[in-house]
């Protein structure tokens, strides 16, 4: 079985909904009333923030390296990044880290692929929106990515944080972030929506839209327990 580590804490609230769903998805898979090996190695999200903030990559890079390196050196076969901001570096991860890396934002590309979107909204947080690494990874499969204009994007920041990175869901929160999306849609006639911040999908989900919602969280957590799932036996 391969054994998955997982760099969380980036933030909180949804690195339990991947332990969750990762534990939940590889029982329903296998049906034989056993569990996964993971490990969970939860960082310090206000010292990566900075990092990101600052544009220091080349620390950001060297944070994140030395804590996918301490799930390596557990026994970690794979090692996943649960959130979508620190995906900015994630080709310098890459190339440093001495297992494979499950990409929450390739796995997102795919995904979008396979449903034959042609172009798509991309929310999340100010770094994500502002930084063209999902625009840049689209191209590669010919789908065009968009991101709301600087003041819907800054308040689409202001709903993730503080309250949904702490876990809290407001109704007016929710309100908010469905009008700028919706008004973005009916302009741009896009195909579906992305989720890329991984605590989004606490506060909407697939109902609240009438377009296809791009769960990144789910599809990462599915492409985690499918990578475990293949060398389990099961799988193979």
């Amino acid at each position: 079985m391969n054994k998955i580590g997982i760099i969380g804490g980036i933030g909180p609230a949804s690195t339990l909904v991947y332990y969750r769903g990762i534990i939940e998805g590889y029982r329903e898979l296998t049906g034989d009333n056993s569990y996964p090996q993971l490990y969970i190695n939860s960082i310090n999200m206000t010292e990566m923030l900075d990092f990101v903030a600052a544009k220091n990559y080349e620390k950001l890079v060297d944070y994140l390296s030395n804590e996918i390196n301490k799930l390596i050196s557990i026994g970690a076969d794979y090692v996943a990044l649960a959130s979508n901001t620190p995906h900015l570096v994630i080709d310098k991860l890459a190339a440093r880290s001495s297992v494979p890396l499950i990409s929450i934002v390739d796995e997102t590309c795919k995904y979008a692929k396979n449903m034959g979107a042609k172009k798509l909204l991309l929310t999340g947080t100010l770094f994500t929106m502002q930084i063209n690494f999902y625009k840049k990874a689209f191209e590669k499969y010919n789908i065009e990515c968009i991101v709301p204009d600087d003041s819907d994007k800054a308040a689409i920041h202001e709903i993730v944080f503080p309250n949904l990175e702490d876990g809290l869901v407001f109704e007016k929160d929710k309100r908010e972030f469905l009008k700028i999306c919706n008004t973005i849609i009916k302009n741009e006639n896009v195909d579906g929506i992305i989720l890329g911040c991984t605590e989004l999908p606490l506060l909407v989900g697939k109902d609240d839209f009438d377009i296809e919602v791009i769960d990144t969280m789910d599809v990462h957590i599915k492409s985690i327990v499918n990578k475990i799932f293949e060398s389990s036996g099961s799988g193979t």
